[in-house]
């Protein structure tokens, strides 16, 4: 008995003190942000939380996050000799005593309500006032009027009486003027604390939003561990400065981000990379179904909204559009497909329940930015379905059906995925206001000419050939460039890949004129064919002390029929020998000739370059234009 007893109450001592360790009180803190990732329209933020000189199981609070964190997104990761039991995400109200402040407020709110009985109060005064002088004026009237009739008017006080009604209707009207002008500015003043009142009592009754972490420390140690979490209201943008010498010998390239960050927390002094990757990617590959057919009577075509063309687009189209926004989902989003998954699609999502992300993740883990495996296997069948659909259309169509809406392949619909390590720490306060930092500045060389174009403009213009030797991909983003510390104008980067080539603006070159004419046209009758000669003068000048190189360029027709013939007959100066253009623009028609314009080659010394195009064409039909190739 003695020893059962002893047995019971060394147990319920053990109980007590796993109760008494698990009940420990939370240690709350806010940590502090140490790294950021700025996506285009989510930040993925990273808080460094330290940990006390403990040993056992804790639970820690780290409060104050954001309120436009997303809740799935939570996770954490452990620092060493750290083992983390859970993670959860909660929203807590608080309370806070703001009875002194709104008291001052209310008396600050009666003192302006007085004023305003006051001048309320002194307005009917001033009401009986006018109507007091009003009676005086109509008894004044009809005084005089028998006066006048008995012979006995008396002239001066008649006057007297007058001014006297003139002189109080004028400061009646002054103070009239006043009061209103005091009523105004008490009521927007009375407007003003009624909104600071009603902002305090209602910052009273707030919410605190905090992730709960259970963990535990083996060993007595102090450690350290971080939380992240995803935020909205954060993006980023590219954007550029073109720094050209005034030698025109290189050209620098200031790349910078254009910032927006209203997350609603500040980033002080944190280590930061921007990035156009997706932060929520599903990291599995979809899962490759059998495809199973069977014969069947095939739909009539006069049934079918749409050509067979028309329809394999649109299912390429879907296609890559199902596959880029699967790995896009996250727990904020329950139906990523939204209108894209029709008919079967949806009626399959349907069948298998929404998507639904799970709440916090730990130990490293991402937690709620996935799917759970019944949902990912759902979009997985819908991605099945799409592609079955396009199989379908290969089976039942011929290949020139399937090829008279243009090009068939099927282009990835995934952008261009960077992220760029900014060299030192930043800071970044939450606010409206778009903010620039710079990524890089990098000095490139690159070829300069003046490029002229005189069937579009007399203007000539100053290029250079850029090549992007940093180790930096160019995402696309306007530009603004300057020449010789001169601002000159503002264009768009391209996306370039390192090693590729790219062409900048470098405006207008005031020095140089071009001028296009046609100067003769010569035309008979060959056969059935009314043959043209077509002579054209273009003309340079250069008003600078130095001579220019220049690209002149013009154009042939390009003829989409055979019946129309196209020859450039002679030219005055070589056509450019330069390999690019040799095999793309030329076969467009486009005639390029690099000139050099001598210094000072204006009026009679201005290089004049002809030359002569012949078309022929039925002599009973017309040249009309076509559209524009895109």
């Amino acid at each position: 008995m003695i020893r059962h007893t002893f047995a019971s109450v060394l147990f319920a001592y053990l109980l007590l003190g796993a109760i008494a360790s698990y009940a420990a009180e939370p240690v709350v803190t806010e940590g502090h942000v140490s790294a950021v990732t700025v996506y285009q329209g989510q930040a993925l933020v990273t808080r460094e939380v330290d940990i006390a000189e403990t040993e056992g199981l804790l639970e820690l609070v780290v409060t104050n996050l954001p309120e436009s964190v997303l809740p799935g997104s939570l996770f954490a990761e452990p620092g060493d000799g750290i083992q983390i039991r859970s993670v959860r995400y909660r929203v807590r109200p608080i309370e806070a005593d703001v009875r002194q402040e709104v008291r001052e407020l209310d008396e600050q709110i009666q003192e302006v309500d007085d004023k305003l009985a006051a001048i309320a109060q002194e307005r009917g005064l001033l009401a009986e006032r006018k109507q007091y002088l009003n009676q005086l004026g109509q008894f004044a009237a009809v005084t005089s009027q028998q006066e006048l009739k008995s012979g006995v008017l008396n002239a001066e006080t008649l006057k007297d009486l007058t001014q006297f009604q003139f002189s109080e209707r004028e400061d009646i009207a002054k103070r009239e003027l006043e009061l209103a002008q005091e009523e105004r500015t008490n009521s927007k003043a009375k407007d003003l604390l009624v909104r600071k009142r009603d902002t305090l009592a209602a910052g009273s009754a707030r919410t605190v939003r905090e992730a709960v972490v259970f963990i535990n420390v083996p060993m007595q140690a102090a450690s350290q561990m971080q939380i992240s979490y995803l935020v909205g209201n954060a993006n980023w943008s590219p954007s550029y400065n073109l720094r050209a010498t005034e030698k025109r010998d290189q050209i620098t390239v200031e790349y910078n981000a254009s910032i927006e960050q209203m997350s609603g927390e500040d980033w002080n002094d944190v280590e930061m990379i921007l990035s156009t990757a997706t932060p929520s990617l599903v990291a599995k590959a979809p899962r490759l179904e059998s495809l199973s057919i069977k014969l069947g009577m095939p739909e009539p075509a006069h049934q079918q909204p749409m050509s067979a063309a028309a329809n394999y687009k649109q299912a390429q189209q879907n296609l890559a559009q199902l596959g880029k926004m699967r790995g896009q989902i996250n727990a904020e989003a329950p139906n990523p497909f939204g209108d894209v998954a029709s008919g079967q699609e949806s009626e399959e999502l349907g069948r298998r329940g929404e998507l639904r992300g799970r709440g916090g993740g730990y130990g490293g883990g991402v937690g709620g930015w996935g799917l759970e495996v019944s949902n990912t296997a759902s979009v997985d069948a819908v991605l099945n379905q799409a592609a079955e659909k396009l199989q379908l259309l290969d089976f039942n169509n011929s290949l020139s059906e399937l090829k008279r809406e243009g090009d068939m392949s099927l282009k990835p619909a995934e952008g261009v995925s960077v992220s760029y390590q900014l060299a030192n720490r930043t800071s970044l306060p939450s606010r409206s206001d778009r903010q620039l930092i710079q990524i890089a500045s990098m000095p490139l060389q690159g070829t300069f000419y003046r490029l002229a174009t005189p069937v579009l403009t007399s203007f000539v213009y100053e290029e250079a050939r850029l090549t992007n030797t940093s180790d930096r991909v160019f995402l696309a983003g306007p530009v603004a460039t300057f020449l010789g510390g001169q601002f000159v104008g503002r264009s768009e980067m391209p996306t370039v890949a390192v090693g590729e080539s790219l062409t900048v603006g470098l405006g207008i070159d005031p020095s140089l004129r071009a001028q296009r004419e046609l100067v003769s046209k010569d035309e008979r009758i060959q056969g059935g064919n009314r043959v043209v000669d077509f002579t054209y003068e273009l003309t340079l000048e250069n008003f600078g002390d130095a001579p220019a190189q220049v690209r002149l360029l013009d154009r042939l027709p390009t003829v989409g029929e055979n019946d129309i013939k196209v020859t450039l007959v002679k030219t005055d100066e070589p056509i450019s020998t330069d390999e690019s253009y040799l095999k793309t623009d030329r076969n467009d028609g486009i005639l390029l000739w690099d000139i050099e314009v001598p210094a000072q080659a204006v009026g009679t010394k201005e290089k004049i370059l002809r030359y002569t195009m012949q078309i022929e064409y039925d002599k009973q039909l017309s040249i009309i234009g076509m559209p524009v190739k895109k």
